[in-house]
C-alpha cells in the first residue's frame, strides 16, 4: 500500500480531528482552576502546566482510540472494513503497542504537574479500558466514555487550588471542597454531552439513522448546554449567556441538516464540543479580565474554543473524526 494512504489511515485511527476538542476541554479546567485560586495567589498564567495537561489529554485520547480499534478489529472486519486493521495496513500488535505507549506517556505528562493530576489521568485510563472491554455488550458503557470527557477539566482543576494554597492545609482543603461546586456543573455538562453523543454514535455503522433512544440522547445534549451555562457573571449578566448562542445554533444544525447521515451527524457533534466549552469560557474570560487576570490568559479563554472548533472541522476534511 502507498505510504500516503497508510498515513491517512493512521491519523484516522488516532481521530486527529478530535484533538482540538480535547485541548479545549482541558483548558476549561485550567480557567476554572485559576479562577478559584485567585484568592490565594498573585495574577499568574500557568502555561507550562496547561501545556503538559493538554498533551496528556491528547495522548490519553489517541491511546484510547488505538486500543478501541485493536479490540474491535474483528467486528470492524464485518461492519467497518474501511478501517486500517481490517485492511491489513498495520499489525494489531502495533496498535496495541501505540495504545499502551500513549496511555503511559499521558499519565507521566499529567504526573509532571502533580500527583492529583496523575490520579485523574489513571482514572481516565481505567474508563477507557473498561469502555473498550464492554462497549459492544451494554448500552451503559457510554457512561464510561462520557466520564473520559468529564474528567479532562479535572486534570488541572484538582491540582491548582491545592498547589497554590497558603499555609494552613486544613482550611485550604476545606475551601477546595467548596470550590468543587464551581467545576461540578461543567464536568456534568461534558458527561451529558459525551453520553448523548455516544448514544447516537452507536448507530453510526448503520446506513440509516437509528431512532431508538435518540430523543433521550438529544435531551442530554441540550441539557449539557444549560449546565455549562450555569456560570453567571454579575457585572455582565447579558454577555454571561452569549456563549450559549453559537452552541445552540450548532446543536440545531446537528439535529437537522447533519442528521441525514449518522457519520456526518456524529462528526458534527464531535466538532461542537469546543462550542460547549465556550458556553462557560466566554463569560469566564470576561470575569477573569474584571478580576485582573493577565490579558493573554483571558484572551486564550475567549478565543481557544472557537479556534478549536474551526480547527477540528478543517481537520475532518483531512481524516474522518469517527
Amino acid at each position: 500500500m502507498h505510504p500516503r494512504p497508510k498515513l491517512q489511515l493512521l491519523i484516522t485511527s488516532a481521530r486527529l480531528a478530535n484533538l482540538p476538542s480535547v485541548v479545549s476541554n482541558v483548558w476549561l479546567g485550567v480557567a476554572l482552576g485559576v479562577l478559584v485560586a485567585r484568592r490565594w495567589t498573585p495574577a499568574a498564567a500557568p502555561w507550562s502546566a496547561a501545556a503538559l495537561l493538554a498533551l496528556s489529554g491528547m495522548l490519553l485520547y489517541v491511546g484510547g482510540n488505538f486500543l478501541n480499534d485493536w479490540h474491535d478489529r474483528h467486528w470492524d472486519a464485518r461492519h467497518r472494513p474501511e478501517r486500517a486493521l481490517p485492511q491489513g495496513a498495520f499489525s494489531p500488535g502495533l496498535y496495541l503497542g501505540l495504545a499502551i505507549g500513549c496511555g503511559m506517556l499521558g499519565v507521566i505528562m499529567a504526573g509532571l504537574t502533580g500527583p492529583g493530576s496523575a490520579l485523574v489521568a489513571l482514572a481516565i485510563v481505567l474508563c477507557i479500558v473498561s469502555y473498550t472491554r464492554w462497549h459492544k455488550q451494554t448500552l451503559a458503557s457510554i457512561l464510561l466514555l462520557g466520564m473520559c470527557r468529564a474528567l479532562l477539566p479535572v486534570l488541572y482543576f484538582i491540582e491548582w487550588p491545592l498547589s497554590c494554597a497558603k499555609p494552613g492545609l486544613t482550611s485550604a482543603l476545606a475551601e477546595t471542597r467548596m470550590e468543587l461546586a464551581v467545576l461540578a456543573p461543567h464536568a456534568l455538562a461534558l458527561l451529558c454531552y459525551g453520553v448523548g453523543l455516544s448514544w447516537i454514535a452507536r448507530g453510526e455503522a448503520k446506513t440509516e439513522p437509528v431512532a431508538t433512544g435518540h430523543g433521550y440522547a438529544r435531551s442530554l445534549l441540550a441539557m449539557a448546554g444549560l449546565l455549562m451555562a450555569s456560570w453567571y457573571v454579575s457585572h455582565v449578566p447579558l454577555l454571561g449567556l452569549a456563549g450559549l448562542l453559537p452552541f445552540t445554533v450548532w446543536l440545531t444544525l446537528c439535529f437537522t441538516r447533519f442528521a441525514k447521515s449518522p457519520q456526518v451527524q456524529v462528526s458534527a457533534l464531535l466538532a461542537g464540543l469546543p462550542l460547549l466549552d465556550w458556553v462557560a469560557l466566554l463569560p469566564l474570560s470576561l470575569s477573569l479580565i474584571h478580576r485582573g487576570t493577565p490579558i493573554p490568559f483571558a484572551l486564550t479563554c475567549l478565543m481557544l474554543p472557537p479556534l478549536a472548533f474551526v480547527t477540528g472541522r478543517l481537520l475532518q476534511r483531512l481524516a474522518s473524526a469517527t
